[in-house]
Formats: structure tokens, C-alpha cells, sequence
């Protein structure tokens, strides 16, 4: 994070995708309490395994440190078109709530991993019209169907970790505007001195530069961040 001048990144558990969902966001829990001047976490919540979920989700909403839910419906094998009474609870909740649902398409930028079908995002926004959505994982195929979902809903932002194309940048600062786009890192999994770089460089304002680094981030978060 110094070496790449970042000052805050909001922590995820790949433990909690992998194998045990709570003891993951028990682990990265820890760390933000240890640096809570560097870290903040989004939780992941399995809603197919485990239980007592609605009392999870509270206990989560009352950390400080906690920032929103990550959901990954691919590894955890559910669908959100068809998640079962759990997820309809958790989400009609997250969305009361006004709290942020991180969902990545993909892990990271890898051609080998499989790709949730937007199509079930779609499903889900046209059942929970007013969630706030951090869409990761979109690059190449996916961004033309993204960006009709971020022109309908505005409150769908697009994370940029996994966005390779060229001008994809610039093409979504000028369709759907620079304040919807938030940085991501990619991190462990991808390298984040590229995910920098390509912001940098990309054909955009030292305004726009702005927002996309922190200024969305601190705007959508408030005084969470």
C-alpha cells in the first residue's frame, strides 16, 4: 500500500469464498481492527450455508469498519435470478439499509475463471430497483451489458480492477460519468501498480482522475471510510 501511495483499501477474505464464510470475515475483521486507519471491510455472507444470516447481517451492519457485502454467487452455488428465501431476506434488508452489495463478475482478470452471466444482475436490479451495487469484475463482453444496467440504476457503480479494455474508461466517463466508477485493486490477485496506471494514463480530467481514486469512494461511503 506505500509503495503505491494507497492510503485506505476496503478488505475482502478469499477464506470466506473458499471454506468458511465467517471465520474469512472474523480474519479480515481482525485486521481492520488492528489498522483502522488503513482498513475497512465489505463481509461476505454465504446464503446457502451457515446460519442464523439476518443476524449476521446485523451484527455486521453495527461494525464501524464494515462497509457492505460481498456476494459470490458462482462459488457458492446459488443464483441470484433463484437464491432462495435467504438471499430475498438479506437483500430486501441490504437494500433498506441503504447498504452497499459488492458483486464481482469474475474473481480476477483471468480468462480460466468463470464469469457470473450479467443477465442474472439484471434480474436482481429489476427486483431490488434501489440496492447500491459495486459491479466488479466486468471487461471486454461484459461492458456493453453493463452499461445499460448503470444507465438505469443509479445506484450501480463499476469497480475498475478487471477492466482492461482500451478506452474503457473513458468510454464510461463520458456515457454514464467518471462519479460512478470506483477503484479497485485487484488485490492479491492482480497487481495493483497496473490497475493505477491505466487510470493515470487513461484520457481523462485530473478531476475525473480524482473522483475515480477516492472522491466517489469517500462520497458513497460517508464518514465510514
Amino acid at each position: 500500500m506505500d509503495r503505491y501511495e494507497i492510503e485506505r483499501l476496503v478488505l475482502g477474505s478469499l477464506r470466506a469464498i473458499f471454506s468458511d464464510w465467517e471465520e474469512g470475515n472474523e480474519e479480515v475483521r481482525r485486521v481492520a481492527r488492528r489498522h483502522p486507519d488503513r482498513f475497512r471491510v465489505a463481509v461476505t455472507i454465504n446464503p446457502v450455508m451457515g446460519r442464523d444470516h439476518l443476524t449476521r447481517l446485523e451484527d455486521y451492519r453495527q461494525d464501524e469498519l464494515v462497509l457492505g457485502v460481498r456476494l459470490y454467487p458462482i462459488y457458492h452455488d446459488y443464483e441470484l435470478t433463484d437464491g432462495g428465501d435467504i438471499l430475498e431476506a438479506l437483500l430486501a434488508r441490504i437494500a433498506e439499509a441503504r447498504w452497499p452489495v459488492f458483486l464481482p463478475l469474475r474473481l480476477m482478470m483471468n480468462w480460466g475463471l468463470p464469469v457470473l452471466p450479467i443477465a442474472q444482475v439484471a434480474g436482481l436490479l429489476a427486483r431490488f430497483p434501489h440496492l447500491t451495487l459495486i459491479l466488479g469484475g466486468v471487461n471486454y463482453g461484459e461492458l456493453k451489458h453493463a452499461l445499460p444496467l448503470l444507465r438505469a440504476h443509479p445506484h450501480v457503480f463499476l469497480e475498475t480492477s478487471c477492466l482492461q479494455l482500451r478506452g474503457a474508461l473513458e468510454q464510461v466517463a463520458a456515457d454514464i460519468g467518471a462519479e460512478r466508477l470506483l477503484f479497485g485493486t485487484g488485490l492479491p490477485l492482480q497487481n495493483p501498480g497496473c490497475e493505477i496506471a491505466k487510470i493515470a494514463h487513461a484520457d481523462l480530467s485530473e478531476m475525473e482522475r480524482a473522483q475515480i481514486f477516492a472522491e466517489n469512494a469517500i462520497r458513497l461511503f460517508g464518514g465510514r471510510l
